[in-house]
């Protein structure tokens, strides 16, 4: 057991090394990057969306890389975002491990955070790949129709609501985190008064309104579990769809195209601002 102990000690002394390389660090931080530029994205898309096109995109993560392939040189442009976000991911896997605070508890709740930010680069850096490679983009009706695959296997509504709990969850986490301003303690706020309280507040609106789209995304899907409704399994696009025609109407659309964008804005400054030690 010792030579185990000795080797993880080891392992965990060479990924601290790592860290502090400045190229692993620019690389990590190009991560931010690419989810700032991503949530932008998202941004127009619901702004696309609350304008009523008729050939409006859906509003998701395939579509908004599907913006950025059509640009000049695009296809070079997501697959360096895939990359990114695969090398962000990385990183937090190697922060997770290397976080050891003195209380336990606290220890893991903070490893299953970073952890859990983790996966969700890796899903968005999978998908930027299949964008990248001209994979067909998933559309909801594909998202729909796998959501009704899922209810018709035995337990597969209990897979479906446990999933939309999770994602309810990590919606009404980020809320959270932008009422407490926890977030403050991941970044080093600029030293300039007006440009910390800039900072603070493009951080403040950005997890609210993610969280509050993130968690209304959750309870579709939980809702689709107890109803049997494939048709609530769409992702964003669906949800948004629905709130809005609500009563909320294109006004909400709105919000959440300027709290996306503004997300985006703060993921940009991130990429500078963000703790990696």
């Amino acid at each position: 057991m010792s030579g185990v102990l000795r080797r993880f000690a080891r392992a965990r002394a060479d990924a601290q090394r790592a860290t502090r390389v400045p190229w692993l660090r620019v690389v990590a931080r190009s991560g931010y990057i690419a989810s700032g530029l991503l949530r932008l994205l998202i941004g127009v898309l619901a702004l696309l969306l609350a304008a009523g096109l008729d050939d409006a995109p859906e509003v998701n993560a395939a579509s908004a890389f599907g913006l950025l392939r059509a640009a000049p040189a695009g296809g070079v442009l997501v697959a360096i975002a895939a990359g990114a976000n695969g090398a962000l991911a990385l990183w937090l896997v190697v922060q997770g491990v290397l976080y050891r605070p003195p209380a336990l508890l606290e220890r893991w709740r903070q490893r299953i955070v970073y952890w859990s930010r983790s996966a969700v680069y890796v899903v968005i850096g999978l998908i930027a790949l299949r964008v990248a490679i001209g994979a067909r983009q998933s559309s909801v009706d594909a998202d729909r129709a796998a959501g009704r695959r899922l209810l018709e296997v035995p337990g597969g509504s209990v897979v479906l609501l446990l999933l939309g709990l999770t994602v309810l969850s990590i919606g009404v986490g980020m809320v959270w985190v932008a009422i407490v301003r926890r977030f403050v303690g991941t970044i080093h706020l600029p030293e300039a008064p007006w440009a910390r309280r800039a900072v603070v507040v493009l951080g403040i609106v950005g997890y609210a309104v993610q969280g509050v789209t993130i968690a209304v995304v959750g309870g579709f899907l939980a809702v689709a579990a107890v109803t049997s409704d494939a048709a609530r399994t769409g992702g964003l696009n669906d949800a948004l769809v629905a709130v809005a025609g609500s009563g909320l109407g294109r006004g909400f659309l709105v919000v959440v195209a300027v709290g996306w964008a503004v997300a985006g804005a703060y993921a940009l400054l991130r990429a500078r601002l963000a703790r990696l030690d």
